[in-house]
């Protein structure tokens, strides 16, 4: 992007001039073209699954990962691996059916398959509904004898069993109702009943009375066995009494002034009863809640005071009294010993293998107490005192992604009353609310990009460029996703990509000022006349008598800065994206790439959209100004004015005080740095995430209350911490390489499986030393002695027992002749091992009730030579006589002249360690056995020599990654930053500060970011790269100030730098880090997260920047050239101006002088300026004087240099050097302020 300063590009510059409302149009019709096409061509972006593309990729355990992936899926039933040889051949028969059977017979075949299936099917109804019908008449003989008995107690509503009752006393006000007296005989499965006309009519008549009563009815009572006078529940208060986890719940907590006290009395369970008719009176809750089968009112929620209620025979939990709430404690109190040691479980009442009292298992009221509606702690062992901190609430709504509105709902309503309220929740809608929020909290971009682009009008004066330039962005980021989805043809959109558009807001508004203040610079110059005298003296002497210079030749100027300007802020941010693609994690790597593609998107626009923009609003606005709108513009200079005031004095102060106290910043600053490198490094360090959970809402959200802290704390949810009882499998896989060959950046392109040629378990080398393998893990001390029937799990052990069977079994009454699979001796031939091994795996997997299928054993694969479907039809249907399996596999190894193929074989064993998520703890397990696996494999055959271990490693890997990937990024980052640096500052000792400041910032943010409970998970990474492009820019604008400045000592360099780029820094600093402050207010953690980490970065990067580094270059900064590298840009040379090199492309005359002085919005504003600047790249590599932009030396005054500046670069002698900078500085006067 240098070559800008090339007079090869004359041309652009006469088409930005000349003819830049077909530049806008030609980028506006194409970037709406790329947006349409990709949206047309490719499916939105879906995140459903935010998880998805969270795994690594490309490692050494991801690659077995992987390769395991493909050995699954290529072993099921549809792959070309079977684990039972059985199920190959009868694939490998059905496939042939195809060639053997001629159409109708294969239709024939296929229908009489489809009858015995479904023959089969209706005999298996038919059983089930027999047993329910037995079930049913021994619960309904119960009843009528008014015993409890051990089946489902709950009446079945109106299902006409209750016309076997009635109604001996209408008025009758006990609860007893009497069976009718008439004779019945029951059977299984019938029910003869003897009933006249007159009795039937009755009885219909008072159905609906009958079922009245019911419902207010208690069961016949029993004798209590605690001796207390406990009430029976009322049958039918619950639609179900089986309750689930799967139905949504709500976790209540007491607050107020009590809130300490236990909820578990009376007012506590009055105020759950309270809260749960809130919870029901929502509009939706009828809509989704399950009806009762008689009415069309929703079903009872599950709860403590409903439970007590039921107890009690209350007909509300409203009319709850303080001894039903007693009389439930002392039945908890009995219980609890029979479901602490696991005698109780919530099918007692259909089944009958509990070993309880009928009280305690009537109705599952006990169980459901303890398991589901209280917490853990609720009743401890040995102790009556009970405590209740924690409530659950289960609602009759089934937990599903369509719930969606009536959580919305539920959100609005307090779910408060003075007592208790609800903390958390889980409707299983965490997926779903994430992808709306996601697209609903896009308004909080758009505030921080309206605040943006208010800065961005209040800096030019002009709306026209505040719109263009939220357009350029807006394109930028619609190219970015065309290149993203068709050219670099990538599928997968994670949700972390839409954080880009956050980060571009800034990156684009800092380009928009840069672009600006040199503009507002060159006019500025321009319009001076002193300036104008000496550049019209290097004019041709056909320009001599212009009163302006042309646009084009101020677009020159502008482009010549501008370009190279916005090329090291674009670079930096870009690279630092652009090394994320080096990690594993498929999720960052589409990060990195996206995000780097809308940088360079972003500066491409910035080349042409944006100074085609400046040109039409030169033209279009200096011609068609009224009274209206010099008013308006002299409303926003008065504002702009003041502004630039305020931004003068905090210039002034920040330059006195770096310039007085720097001894002091750079102490301090680098007390920071170094602390914040011992909290990085040491202690507490950036520590792994320890839950693999994805967290994607706030902490105080009820969805991540309930998954990170309420959920441990209840029993139903403890079997889903499988870690606590879960061991680690130790799997060995032979005959396949761990290799992946699919797309790294598609979670779902999982590439092929590919088979190792070299594998083969036949031969007695590998026989003997895989048994050897077998009996050697076992003596391991991570091994976990089972005391199952773990059959293939090393199935080289079983085999040898099946080989050691006669040929020839007496008891057989068959007599079948097994040889050559019976009394062998081990290790075997391998054609007699490839032939028995089939049929001893075929043999295992028929074993009935002893074995379930599982991932161990050989697979099989189809051999290569002989075809079943080369056999004639009589030999096929004698397979087909064999029934048996055995029988089946008999004939197939008979008949066929190759036996199938073992393509792979799986070990697999249990370990002694626990499941964890503690990266140390899983660290060293998988190093202990990755480690003597391979001793053992160095003993193996050559055959064996390439299996691989892999377990449960999934989390584990991507702990194991991210400290890498993090750390190679940002060497990258920072690499590229330092070269940056070095081209555009020339200076080695610039550049070292530079870098050395940029890295005290990182450390200083990562710092913070610990200090605010950051862990290095995905985001974390992403945010760490990338603050090193982020924070580059301000050290690079200060460096290269630094070098340009018209003295040489280091004393009046640092104050130009400073007095020339502070405004601008803070200007991007406030912008970018506000625009991140309003992400604050999402509701989900990637936004707030990328909010918390702008503002950090910005405000840390711009101190540093301003206060550590000016500070260290106004103590130890270069001076005379110290350190100063000197070259000439191959073929983007700058030529030197002379009276005949120099050529400028005038305009025709035109009347409207107007448009040709420029007298515009922005630069009407200019003509005040007084003085003219210089800026940064301009000339780095030239030992003479300071240019103006123009080319020519400046004619304003600035303040008097030393009378041998033009030996600026040779170094003096101490004495006589300090002498004159002494000297220079005394006389010197400030430097003026550019904030315009």
């Amino acid at each position: 992007m240098l070559c800008f300063e090339s007079d090869k590009m004359n041309w652009y510059y006469h088409v930005l001039a000349r003819r830049p409302y077909l530049v806008v149009t030609a980028i506006a019709v194409n970037c709406v073209a790329c947006i349409i096409v990709a949206l047309c061509f490719n499916k939105l972006p879906d995140f459903t699954d935010p998880t998805l593309g969270f795994e690594t990729r490309g490692t050494e355990i991801g690659k077995r990962l992987t390769a395991w992936h493909n050995l699954l899926q290529e072993s099921d039933r549809n792959g070309a691996l079977f684990s039972n040889p059985s199920d190959l051949y009868q694939k490998r028969q059905q496939a042939c059916d195809l060639l053997l059977y001629p159409t109708h017979r294969r239709r024939k075949n296929r229908n009489r398959m489809h009858k015995n299936k479904r023959r089969k099917q209706q005999m298996v109804r038919k059983r089930y509904e027999h047993e329910q019908r037995k079930l049913e008449m021994v619960d309904f003989s119960q009843r009528l004898k008014g015993v409890g008995g051990t089946q489902n107690e709950k009446w079945r509503g109106d299902s006409g069993i209750f016309r076997d009752y009635e109604i001996t006393n209408d008025t009758v006000t006990g609860s007893v109702l009497e069976p009718t007296k008439r004779s019945e005989h029951f059977e299984y499965g019938h029910n003869t009943t003897s009933v006249d006309e007159e009795t039937h009519r009755e009885r219909v008549q008072t159905k609906k009375s009958t079922w009245l009563l019911l419902k207010q009815a208690a069961s016949l009572p029993t004798s209590s066995w605690t001796g207390a006078d406990v009430r029976q529940p009322i049958d039918g208060y619950f639609c179900d009494a089986s309750l689930r986890k799967e139905y949504a719940h709500f976790v209540v907590q007491r607050i107020g002034r009590n809130s300490t006290n236990s909820l578990f009395d009376l007012n506590g369970l009055l105020a759950m009863c309270q809260l749960q008719e809130q919870i029901a009176a929502v509009p939706s809750y009828d809509a989704f809640c399950e009806l009762e089968k008689l009415t069309s009112n929703c079903c009872r929620p599950w709860s403590l005071p409903n439970y007590a209620a039921l107890l009690a025979n209350r007909s509300s939990c409203f009319d709850l009294t303080g001894e039903d709430v007693t009389a439930l404690q002392s039945l908890l109190l009995s219980c609890y010993d029979y479901y602490h040691d696991l005698k109780m479980d919530d099918n007692c009442n259909k089944f009958n293998r509990c070993y309880a009292p009928v009280e305690c298992m009537r109705n599952n009221i006990v169980y459901n107490i303890l398991h589901f509606l209280s917490d853990l702690n609720f009743i401890k062992p040995n102790d009556t005192n009970v405590y209740l901190n924690y409530a659950m609430i289960f609602v009759p709504v089934v937990k599903s992604n369509h719930m969606l509105k009536l959580f919305h709902e539920w959100e609005k309503v307090a779910l408060r009353n003075e007592l208790v309220e609800v903390v958390a929740m889980d409707l299983g809608l965490e997926n779903e609310l994430f992808n709306e929020l996601l697209v609903t909290d896009v308004w909080l971009v758009a505030l921080g990009g309206i605040f943006v682009m208010t800065c961005v009008w209040l800096y030019t004066s002009s709306l026209f460029i505040t719109v263009m330039s939220c357009l350029a962005i807006f394109f930028s980021l619609g190219l970015a996703y065309f290149l993203y989805t068709l050219v670099l043809d990538l599928s997968f959109f994670p949700y972390m990509n839409l954080l880009a558009v956050v980060v571009i807001i800034g990156i684009g508004a800092d380009d928009v000022f840069l672009f600006l203040k040199i503009w507002q610079c060159v006019l500025a110059e321009r319009f001076t006349k002193t300036s104008t005298l000496n550049t019209q003296a290097t004019l041709p002497t056909t320009l001599e008598h212009e009163h302006t210079e042309t646009l084009q030749n101020l677009m020159s100027l502008t482009m010549r800065h501008a370009a190279a300007s916005m090329f090291v802020t674009s670079v930096t941010t870009a690279g630092a994206f652009y090394a994320s693609y080096i990690s594993s994690i498929t999720a960052i790597k589409c990060f990195g790439i996206f995000s780097g593609t809308v940088v360079v998107a972003n500066y491409l626009l910035m080349l042409t959209w944006l100074p085609a923009s400046v040109s039409i609003m030169e033209r279009l606005f200096a011609s068609s100004m009224t009274c209206q709108q010099q008013l308006d513009q002299k409303l926003l200079n008065a504002c702009k004015k003041s502004i630039n005031k305020f931004y003068e004095l905090f210039e002034d102060v920040i330059t006195q005080l770096v310039m007085n106290y720097a001894y002091f910043w750079l102490l301090i600053f680098g007390a920071l740095g170094a602390l914040s490198g011992v909290i990085v490094l040491w202690y507490p360090g950036l520590q792994l995430p320890e839950k693999s959970q994805l967290q994607l809402f706030v902490s105080q959200h009820p969805f991540e209350i309930y998954n990170t802290r309420l959920k441990q704390e209840f029993w139903f949810e403890k079997p889903l911490r499988a870690y606590e009882n879960f061991k680690m499998h130790m799997r060995f896989v032979w005959g396949v390489q761990p290799l992946d060959d699919g797309d790294y950046t598609n979670p779902t392109s999982y590439g092929n499986l590919y088979y190792d040629n070299n594998f083969d378990i036949s031969s007695k080398a590998a026989q003997t030393w895989l048994l050897e393998f077998c009996r050697s893990i076992r003596r391991q001390p991570f091994y976990q002695h089972s005391f199952g029937i773990l059959l293939p799990n090393c199935f080289i052990e079983n085999f040898i027992d099946f080989m050691e069977r006669r040929c020839i079994d007496g008891m057989d009454d068959t007599h079948t002749d097994r040889t050559p699979c019976c009394d062998a001796q081990f290790p075997y031939e391998p054609h007699i091992f490839k032939l028995c091994v089939p049929q001893s795996i075929s043999d295992i997997y028929d074993t009935p009730r002893f074995f379930q299928p599982g991932v161990a054993g050989p697979k099989f694969a189809a051999p290569v030579t002989t075809s079943i479907c080369e056999m004639d039809v009589r030999d096929q249907e004698f397979l087909e006589l064999n029934s048996s399996s055995n029988g089946n596999l008999l004939a197939y190894n008979a008949t066929m002249s190759a036996p199938p193929q073992i393509k792979a074989v799986v070990i697999e064993f249990e370990s002694n360690v626990s499941y964890s998520t503690i990266y140390t703890d899983i660290k060293q397990f998988y190093e202990t056995v990755e480690q003597w696996f391979h001793e053992s494999l160095s003993t193996a055959p050559k055959e064996l020599q390439n299996g691989w271990f892999i377990s449960d490693l999934n989390f584990f890997n991507v702990q194991d990654t991210l400290p890498q990937d993090t750390i190679i990024s940002i060497a990258l980052a920072m690499g590229a930053a330092m070269v940056v640096l070095l081209l555009f500052t020339l200076n080695l000792l610039i550049a070292l500060y530079a870098v050395l400041t940029v890295s005290l910032t990182i450390f200083n943010t990562v710092a913070v970011l610990i200090l605010l409970g950051w862990k290095l998970n995905v985001l974390e990474s992403i945010a760490v790269s990338t603050a090193i492009g982020l924070a580059v820019d301000f050290s690079l604008h200060y460096g290269i100030h630094y070098r340009l400045s018209p003295s040489k000592e280091r004393l009046a360099a640092t104050q130009f730098a400073l007095s020339r780029i502070v405004g601008p820094t803070v200007m991007a600093a406030c912008t970018t880090g506000f625009a991140g402050c309003i992400m604050l207010s999402s509701s989900i953690l990637p936004y707030i997260q990328i909010g918390i980490f702008l503002v950090v970065v910005m405000i840390i990067s711009w101190l540093y920047a301003t206060f550590f580094l000016m500070s260290l270059l106004r103590i130890a900064g270069p001076q005379y050239g110290f350190m100063q590298l000197s070259w000439r840009w191959p073929k983007c040379r700058k030529r030197r101006h002379t009276t005949n090199s120099t050529k400028f492309y005038e305009r025709k005359p035109s009347q409207v002088i107007a448009s040709e002085q420029l007298l515009t919005p922005t630069s009407s504003a200019i003509v005040e300026l007084a003085n003219s600047e210089t800026h940064e790249l301009e000339s780095l590599n030239s030992n003479s004087l300071i240019k103006t932009i123009s080319g020519a030396e400046s004619g304003h005054a600035l303040a008097p240099l030393p009378l041998d500046f033009e030996h600026s670069f040779q170094v003096p002698t101490a004495n006589i050097g300090e002498r004159k900078y002494q000297s220079a500085l005394l006389k010197q006067e400030h430097y003026p302020s550019t904030s315009h």
